[in-house]
């Protein structure tokens, strides 16, 4: 192994092992967790928002409607860009295209034919994705290895069980079979499992190393998808139109 694969291979585990140290880590958690209700949200507000806009379109009423939920998107990918920023620390363009056009009419055509407008609506409700991604994995790794991990301190509580209950008995068949001669020589056994109950601290503490093991994989699979999150979310927000500081900046001038 050269030494540069060498110094990658241990900027990794370090990496893996300080998971639970760093500052970014909690921040990254906090924008998953934050994931899971914006993108249900989200995802309600354009299921429902788009559909209705366009079956009242013939009534007139529709127009307005869509407009109304355009530019509501955009707002919303305006506070997407900044929790990304604060939280993921991704740097997005949050300037937006300058508009042509001299007349208010001429720059709300240019807003709707701009790409960087529909690609705002169409992340808000793939946001619903991320979503359940995060509370896949929180629930799965991060619950699970802290209950593990936290074995040590209640195993032995009285009326607790902390253990393995089955349904029905797992059986392993582990089998290793040669051929020698014309003939197939092998050796096969079976271990049964009924039940397992952790009675003594060193089974308590080897439940931890798991519970740890498991809490520092979760992590790891938590930082990477906060990492392909911030890389989504610049790729479809970035040079978003801002309309939020399009008001303000109207807001501004008219006073």
């Amino acid at each position: 192994m050269s030494l540069r694969a060498s110094v990658g291979v241990g900027r990794g585990v370090a990496a893996f092992l300080l998971s639970p140290f760093r500052r970014q880590t909690y921040r990254n958690l906090a924008y998953l967790a934050l994931a899971v209700p914006l993108g249900f949200a989200y995802f309600l507000l354009v299921a429902v928002g788009v559909p209705l806009g366009i079956g009242l379109a013939f009534v007139v009423v529709g127009i307005p409607l869509l407009a109304l939920l355009v530019a509501f998107a955009l707002g919303l990918a305006g506070v997407e860009r900044w929790l990304a920023t604060a939280l993921l620390d991704v740097e997005i363009d949050r300037s937006g295209p300058e508009l042509p056009g001299d007349s208010r009419r001429e720059r709300l055509v240019s807003l709707a034919t701009d790409r960087s407008t529909w690609t705002a609506l169409v992340y808000l409700p793939t946001k619903l994705v991320l979503g359940t991604a995060s509370f896949t994995l929180i629930t799965s790794t991060l619950t699970t290895g802290v209950s593990l991990l936290l074995v040590p301190l209640y195993y032995d509580q009285p009326g607790l069980y902390v253990g393995v209950v089955t349904d029905r008995p797992v059986e392993f068949h582990p089998a290793l079979y040669v051929g020698w001669n014309r003939l197939l020589v092998g050796y096969e056994t079976v271990f049964r499992l009924d039940a397992w109950r952790v009675t003594t601290l060193a089974e308590a503490v080897a439940v931890a190393l798991v519970g740890a093991f498991v809490l520092l994989v979760g992590l790891q699979l938590l930082n990477w998808l906060a990492r392909l999150s911030g890389w989504y979310t610049r790729l479809m927000l970035d040079g978003t139109y801002d309309i939020a500081g399009a008001v303000r900046r109207a807001v501004g001038g008219r006073a």
